[in-house]
């Protein structure tokens, strides 16, 4: 009877450590997030004060995917040296006090230079979450990081929708250093919750599990034999370049939209409509990501959700360019569905098909690459316009990134969550574990 009673009790602290876990993860991507879609509101302000010209203007928003295409593969290399945990706190501090100078000291020179700052400790927080989810849920990393997924997607949508209202109704208008600051201490305040409450995982630790009856763990020589064909099979079919490319054509969608929409709309005097289209557009990304999250640990992985993504994504485009103006809410609400399932889902993809040991470098790999493609297509979308003079034209990269959903996606190694799932059960419990209050994810 104590030894039941000792059972659930273990239960019920995991469980709630584990709901813990999760909601920090979440809380980090909302802040780093969050800290970047505060500016554009605010940004003709910005460009006001400090004088910035157009190009200024550009830069400055084309630094936080330049910096993640430039940075993240080298960062993934400092993420397995230092460790998880404390990559994503590194990181958190550089956020927020980039955030909170560059309202504190404000200049042209110092906003990019604090900017640019901010963008290494997003850069290294990012890369380090899938290797982080992947040691403390091994079992669930698809449900994991697609919870993370949604923090970021939910901080993009309140600090691009709150931000001007809030610095009208409580820090005055015009006091857009008001507003840096009030998205830049959350991530200081996470910080030191993210010290006082994540689980310290350990470089080559080796798991504790918790006391009481456990399932029999498999063989040494059967674990060695299982691990074998699979790591030889991921080394066969999937590189920092299959999945670069197509999470890059996932993010070209979403900054290809975004950039085009308003300037096509003008084009063909139809300018009225951009307000509701960009809202739909992004605001589509949130319900479609929560949904996916719901079923993230069966989809995680799988080939048909990218293919049907890149389906979906390519029929709307095309039917937003050549439809009526009223019908373009409705295929800008799919495409920004569709870009959100390519998101949410993709950010598993490291932490699902490369072996423990090479997470983070992949991760770190797969960004670079993938905003390389997000920060490039939008490029070439303009330059053949202006060369063209055919406003549609623009549009051309972010359909050659649906093709690119689709074909890359029907590539990727299947995994087959009913058929791992009695293999895992077999080899031994799995997950967060608590002994004697210390927390050891592997």
């Amino acid at each position: 009877m104590k030894q039941v009673s000792a059972d659930a009790e273990i239960r019920s602290i995991s469980n709630w450590r584990m709901i813990l876990c999760c909601g920090l993860l979440t809380l980090v991507g909302f802040n780093l997030r969050s800290i970047i879609l505060g500016v554009p509101p605010v940004l003709p302000l910005v460009q006001h004060d400090l004088a910035l010209s157009y190009f200024e203007v550009g830069l400055l928003t084309a630094l936080p995917p330049l910096t993640l295409g430039v940075s993240a593969w080298s960062l993934g290399l400092v993420v397995e040296r230092l460790g998880e945990r404390a990559c994503v706190a590194i990181g958190l501090l550089l956020l927020g006090i980039g955030a909170i100078l560059r309202a504190l000291w404000p200049s042209a020179v110092t906003l990019f230079c604090f900017t640019l700052l901010l963008c290494l400790g997003i850069v290294l927080a990012q890369t380090a979450v899938p290797p982080l989810a992947r040691h403390w849920f091994p079992r669930s990393v698809g449900l994991v990081t697609a919870l993370f997924s949604d923090g970021l997607i939910i901080g993009e949508a309140l600090a691009a929708g709150l931000t001007v209202p809030l610095m009208q109704r409580f820090f005055g208008p015009g006091n857009w250093r008001a507003t840096f600051i009030f998205w830049g201490v959350p991530a200081l305040v996470l910080l030191v919750g993210w010290l006082l409450l994540a689980p310290r995982a350990e470089t080559g630790q080796r798991r504790e599990l918790p006391e009481g009856p456990q399932l029999e763990a498999a063989p040494p020589s059967l674990q060695e034999g299982e691990a074998r064909p699979a790591r030889a099979k991921q080394g066969r079919r999937v590189n920092a370049w299959h999945l670069g490319i197509l999470l890059g054509g996932g993010s070209l969608i979403y900054f290809g939209m975004n950039a085009w929409i308003a300037p096509y709309n003008t084009a063909l005097q139809r300018a009225a409509a951009t307000p509701l289209v960009l809202g739909v557009f992004n605001t589509a990304q949130l319900p479609s990501s929560l949904v996916v999250t719901l079923f993230a640990q069966r989809l995680a992985g799988r080939r048909w959700p990218f293919i049907g993504a890149g389906v979906v994504c390519a029929v709307s485009l095309i039917g937003w360019l050549l439809s009526p103006v009223g019908l373009g809410v409705f295929w800008a609400a799919l495409i920004g569905a569709g870009s959100a399932l390519v998101f949410t889902l993709g950010v598993a993809l490291p932490a699902l098909l490369a072996s423990p040991g090479e997470v983070a470098r992949l991760t770190g790999m797969t960004l670079s690459l993938t905003y390389a493609v997000a920060f490039i297509g939008p490029l070439i979308g303009g330059a053949l316009w202006d060369h063209f003079g055919l406003p549609a034209l623009a549009f051309l990269p972010v359909l050659i990134a649906c093709l690119f959903l689709i074909i890359l996606g029907a590539l990727l190694p299947e995994r087959r969550p009913d058929r791992e799932a009695p293999r895992a059960a077999g080899r031994g419990r799995v997950g967060l574990a608590v002994r004697n209050g210390a927390d050891q994810p592997g």
